[in-house]
């Protein structure tokens, strides 16, 4: 997993109010990562042993300020049937380096 990949899900983990998504963002199994070159899906291996995320539980996700694409990046956290599924992570214009090197995670806009 990239730093960025930790980051943000660190971030999504301290801004949701639901302990079992954060108990499952603690420790991930990461199946793969897929470069797009607008971004980036980071898939998961589902967790059985930790308890499931309520379905009414939307993640809140940052966005991610950086000069390295023209506005910005943003991310989306998808689950399935109450566990991990994948973090997509997307170029807002333009194409999204295969590792950011300078940015910050800020409340989406």
């Amino acid at each position: 997993m990239e730093q960025l990949d930790r980051e943000v899900l660190d971030w999504i983990a301290s801004h949701t109010g639901s302990a079992a998504l954060a108990a499952q963002l603690r420790e991930p199994r990461v199946r793969r990562r897929d470069y797009m070159r607008t971004g980036f899906f980071l898939y998961f291996e589902a967790d059985a042993g930790l308890p499931a995320v309520a379905a009414d539980v939307r993640p809140v996700c940052p966005h991610i300020d950086t000069a390295e694409t023209p506005d910005g990046a943003g991310c989306s956290l998808f689950l399935r049937n109450g566990r991990l599924h994948y973090l997509e992570v997307y170029a807002r214009g333009g194409f999204l380096p295969p590792a950011l090197t300078a940015y910050t995670l800020e409340p989406a806009r």
